[in-house]
């Protein structure tokens, strides 16, 4: 059997042992307590790492079964497909067990030829070879062979049919009621917690609405259209694992990756109409050897093998070669697991939609590629699948002779990890990217959210692109070579930390699954900390939304020092949302929920504003477009706008910078190609600043 090609297993211990000369840091912002919990700390805008240790499949909380073999056969002369295809019906055909499983195929060592596609229609069936290697006198190598039909996928798990995560059960939905909560929670606010159980599945949808857009800058797609509603919807497919009536709450199995913010977009629960699912299909030890006329040739199959509506499945010990798009591909996937496996040597054009060699693709939700092995991809580990993607963790893997980034490709997927990869021989100046990708492709804008790079090794003279979207952020820790937030796409760097330091733990997600399976589930962080002194008695006031349920109670901390310590001073019950206290000056506060001796991620930290500072105002409230502008740029904004300044790059002030009498909207037609800054101002006297681009 081989588990791992002796090349890419010496990167891996080189870059270990390497490691293991410079002293190991653990992080500000996500580090093991006295008492060995995992803390998060939360920025301003209540953005934390979220918690990956629940994807792959069975949410990480069992093995892969070992399935035993029910049937056996081996290869024929000619085309082996309906050879194949006739022995997983007979094995379908069979009874699952208690756990839906009904037994593996068992493909002896040969060549076989494979002229179609192979499609794993039913739950509970394994196809499983004799082993991934090159010999197919020890090995079992199915050598797929021509072009029909055109662009085909060699193997294929799950139909399709009457799967697709929008269509609800008629009645069950129920709208999010909270105010806001924050990614990387698993509690939800809901009008009618009464309506679902543990364990039913469940979809969490938002809508791309306009307002929402404007929250985040259209995706910021340079000179593209921006994002129109109903083009970056969001899905998260879970399932129920408690319900709370009292407190109006049901908590989810995996948190969710976005912010939700019922005020910019609708947000509603429902259980989905998928009967066409399938789980428990497993494809192990084998190789699918696409057969090519040569490096550039794309007559031939598509892709090696897609994963295609289904939950809770694995592929394990596969080795995919020659293919155009992908060696592993998902769609409409959910709770899958890919492990020591190989995508090597695409055969294709080297430009746009090819040579993905670990890819998801729309609504695809906590897939864990772990221990797996790039070579001559354009994007190694990729998310193409958009807004429906979230929650995708690469894990221990490697990519050599890459030609272009690793990364979230477009429009917004959510929580991407990169834990603990290693590149090497890259052809490209960024092996991997978590940005803004502007104008490219066809307006890919914000590529990806709430995602991590984390000890990630790139090649001597490369570079990490790490930048931080609007109101959220992306996070690159204990990474080596260059990081920062240069890219032609110009935005403000992510969090950076620790960069050519090894991190402690080395891997997030390997501390983060020993975390949870030790301590449980931690409770949900609480939001949008307010810390309001009273000018009449100088007493402070906290408030803060509790998003949490079933915790233990609150614990309240002050820094006095501006935020670089903190100190305990109250412990609150549950439930707790307020707080009063004094103390002189101005310091910082935030809170955090407990349960079982762990705590959340901290809240926003908040320091004490009095009547005289500047407030805010809230990003999502106004908008200017279009962003770049060649004559007038208009602003969109809940309040009515009492002033408005605008500054170029050097901080000097334009004259008359509004378009006739309107304050809605400002003429550049003779001001100079460059960056400007808007500054709008409401009634209260609340401020906010915008980037501009004049083309």
């Amino acid at each position: 059997m081989i588990r791992f090609n002796p090349f890419f297993t010496a990167l891996l211990i080189i870059a270990y042992a390497t490691s293991g000369l410079v002293a190991q840091k653990p992080s500000a912002i996500v580090f093991r307590d006295s008492g060995s919990c995992l803390r998060y700390i939360a920025d301003a805008e209540n953005n934390y790492i979220p918690d990956f240790s629940q994807v792959g499949y069975r949410n990480g909380d069992a093995p892969i079964p070992v399935v035993p073999v029910v049937k056996t056969i081996g290869p024929l002369a000619g085309d082996n497909t309906q050879h194949i295809q006739a022995a997983l019906s007979e094995v379908a055909a069979l009874p699952p067990d208690s756990h839906g499983i009904r037994g593996a195929l068992l493909l002896k060592p040969g060549r076989y030829e494979v002229q179609g596609s192979i499609v794993i229609k039913e739950s509970g069936v394994v196809l499983r070879g004799s082993g991934q290697g090159a010999n197919p006198d020890s090995n079992t190598v199915l050598v797929a062979v021509g072009n029909t039909p055109a662009s085909r996928i060699v193997v294929q798990a799950g139909y399709g049919s009457n799967v697709g995560w929008v269509a609800p059960f008629p009645a069950i939905r129920t709208p999010v009621t909270a105010e806001f909560i924050p990614a990387g929670s698993r509690t939800l606010s809901v009008l009618k917690p009464e309506w679902f159980k543990p364990g039913d599945n469940v979809i969490v949808y938002q809508a791309s609405t306009q307002k929402w857009l404007q929250s985040i800058d259209f995706g910021a797609t340079d000179v593209d259209a921006p994002w129109k509603p109903g083009e970056i919807d969001l899905y998260f497919n879970r399932y129920v694992q408690a319900v709370y009536p009292g407190e109006g709450k049901i908590e989810l199995d995996i948190p969710i990756y976005d912010h939700i913010e019922p005020a910019l977009a609708p947000v509603e629960v429902y259980i989905p109409f998928n009967p066409g699912t399938k789980n428990n299909i497993g494809i192990e030890r084998l190789r699918i050897d696409i057969q090519t006329a040569g490096p550039e040739d794309e007559a031939h199959a598509l892709s090696a093998l897609k994963f295609y509506g289904v939950e809770d499945c694995w592929v394990k010990e596969v080795t995919a070669l020659h293919f155009t798009y992908a060696g592993i591909d998902m769609e409409l996937a959910t709770r899958i697991t890919v492990q020591d496996c190989y995508a090597l040597e695409p055969h294709s054009l080297i430009t746009g939609e090819r040579r993905y060699n670990f890819t998801v693709a729309s609504r695809t939700n906590n897939v864990l590629f772990t221990r797996c092995h790039a070579t001559e991809g354009r994007h190694s580990f990729v998310s193409n699948g958009a807004s429906s993607v979230s929650g995708i963790v690469f894990h221990e893997g490697t990519s050599n002779r890459d030609h272009n980034s690793s990364e979230g490709h477009r429009r917004w997927s959510q929580a991407l990890l990169y834990d603990n990869l290693q590149f090497t021989n890259t052809q490209s100046d960024i092996p991997l990217a978590l940005y803004n990708r502007g104008s490219h492709g066809t307006g890919h804008g914000w590529s990806s959210v709430h995602s991590v790079a984390w000890n990630v090794n790139a090649p001597l003279y490369k570079r990490i692109v790490v930048q931080k979207p609007p109101r959220r952020q992306n996070y690159a820790i204990g990474c080596s070579r260059t990081v920062s937030n240069d890219y032609i796409f110009f935005h403000p760097a992510g969090y950076i930390e620790g960069t050519n330091t090894p991190p402690v733990p080395v891997s997030l997600y390997l501390a983060q699954r020993e975390d949870r399976i030790k301590n449980g589930v931690k409770p949900d962080a609480p939001a949008r900390l307010q810390a309001l002194r009273n000018s009449a008695d100088g007493s402070i006031r906290l408030q803060w939304l509790d998003i949490a349920a079933n915790e233990s109670g609150y614990r309240v901390e002050r820094s006095d020092d501006g935020g670089a310590t903190f100190v305990p001073i109250a412990d609150l019950p549950a439930n707790a949302t307020t707080f009063s206290t004094r103390a002189p000056g101005n310091p910082v506060y935030r809170v955090f929920a407990h349960r079982n001796g762990c705590g959340s991620a901290t809240s926003n930290p908040a320091q004490v504003q009095s009547a005289t500072q500047v407030q805010h105002l809230d990003p999502g409230s106004w908008s200017v477009f279009p962003n770049p502008v060649e004559e007038v740029a208009h602003i969109r904004s809940d309040f009515p706008i009492r002033a408005i300044e605008v500054y170029d790059s050097l901080g000097r002030p334009i004259t008359n910078p509004r378009s006739g009498l309107l304050l809605d909207r400002i003429s550049f037609a003779t001001s100079p190609a460059g960056i400007y800054f808007l500054k709008v101002q409401n009634n209260q006297g609340a401020v906010g600043v915008r980037r501009i681009v004049k083309k």
